[in-house]
C-alpha cells in the first residue's frame, strides 16, 4: 500500500518503536499488569446524551501544524476541558509528529478516573501489542485506522480490543472503508475529515458519509471543527460526537469554546 511522505516516516517509525517496546517491556508483563487494573470509563457512555458529545484532544504538535502546545500541563488542561463541558478527553502518543508518550495517556487517565471520563488512546495502530498497552495504561477506546491495515490485520485488532474490553474507535475516510468497518462488530464508527496521506482536511467528508453510517451506530466527525457552526453541520449529517483539538488549545477563551461546542444538540 502506497502512503504519502508524512504517514509512511510515521508509520516506519512506529514499526521500529512498537519493536523497541516489546523488547523493553515485553506483553506478558503488560498482560500481567493488565489482571491487576480497574477497569477505566466506559467509553460508549458518552452517547447517552441529547447533545453532541464533545471528545476534546491534547497533543503538543501535530503532523499538519506543527508545534501546537509544546509546555502543556496535563492536570490543568483536563481539568479545563472535563470543568467546562468535554464528555471525554483524547490523548495523542504518537512520538515522531505528535510529541507523544505511553506515559502521557498513564497520566490523563488517572486524573480522569477521577471525575469518571472516559479517555481515548490516539495513534497509529498497526499491532496487537498497543491495544492490550492502551488498556493497561488507563485508555477507554483506542483508534483504529482502517486505511494504514490489511484486512487481516484490522480484524485481529478488533478481535484484541474485544478481548481486553476496550471500545475500538473505528476511522474510516472513504466509502470502501466504511463497508470494511460494518463487516465486523463494533459500535464506534469515525469519519476522519482529514486525509492522511496529503493532509488535507474538507468537512464534506463527513457530509457524504455520515449518512451512510446505520443510525444503531455511533458516529464520531473527526478533524477540521473549528466553531460551533462546524459542530452544528456535522450534527446535521448524523455525528453523535466531535473530536476536536487544535482549535481548543489554541483558544484565548478556552473554557467559553469549550463550552460552546459541547453545547450543540443531536439531530439524531
Amino acid at each position: 500500500m502506497k502512503y504519502g511522505p508524512v504517514l509512511e516516516d510515521i508509520l516506519l517509525n512506529k514499526s521500529r518503536l512498537i519493536e523497541e517496546s516489546k523488547r523493553h517491556n515485553p506483553i506478558v508483563k503488560i498482560e500481567k499488569l493488565l489482571e491487576t487494573t480497574n477497569p477505566p470509563p466506559e467509553f460508549k457512555s458518552i452517547f447517552h446524551s441529547d447533545s453532541v458529545s464533545l471528545i476534546a484532544e491534547i497533543k503538543r504538535s501535530s503532523a499538519s501544524a506543527g508545534k501546537i502546545f509544546a509546555d502543556l500541563n496535563l492536570n490543568e488542561i483536563v481539568s479545563t476541558y472535563v470543568e467546562n463541558g468535554a464528555s471525554a478527553i483524547s490523548i495523542l502518543t504518537e512520538k515522531t509528529r505528535f510529541s507523544g508518550d505511553i506515559n502521557d495517556l498513564t497520566e490523563v487517565s488517572s486524573i480522569t478516573k477521577l471525575s469518571n471520563t472516559p479517555t481515548l488512546q490516539k495513534d497509529f495502530v498497526i499491532d496487537e501489542y498497543q491495544v492490550v498497552e492502551g488498556r493497561a495504561n488507563g485508555a477507554s477506546a483506542i483508534l483504529v485506522i482502517v486505511s494504514i491495515l490489511s484486512e487481516q490485520d484490522f480484524k485481529k485488532i478488533i478481535d484484541t480490543c474485544k478481548s481486553v474490553d476496550i471500545t475500538p474507535l473505528v476511522e474510516v475516510f472513504t466509502e470502501e472503508e466504511l463497508n470494511l468497518a460494518l463487516s465486523v462488530d463494533i459500535e464506534v464508527i469515525g469519519i476522519n475529515n482529514r486525509n492522511l496521506n496529503n493532509l488535507e482536511t474538507s468537512l464534506k467528508v463527513f457530509e457524504n458519509l455520515g449518512p451512510k453510517v446505520p443510525k444503531e451506530k455511533f458516529v464520531i466527525a473527526e478533524s477540521g471543527l473549528k466553531e460551533v457552526q462546524d459542530v452544528e453541520l456535522m450534527a446535521e449529517y448524523g455525528a453523535d460526537a466531535v473530536l476536536i483539538g487544535e482549535s481548543i488549545l489554541k483558544s484565548n477563551d478556552m473554557p467559553s469554546l469549550i463550552n460552546q461546542l459541547s453545547s450543540v444538540k443531536k439531530c439524531k
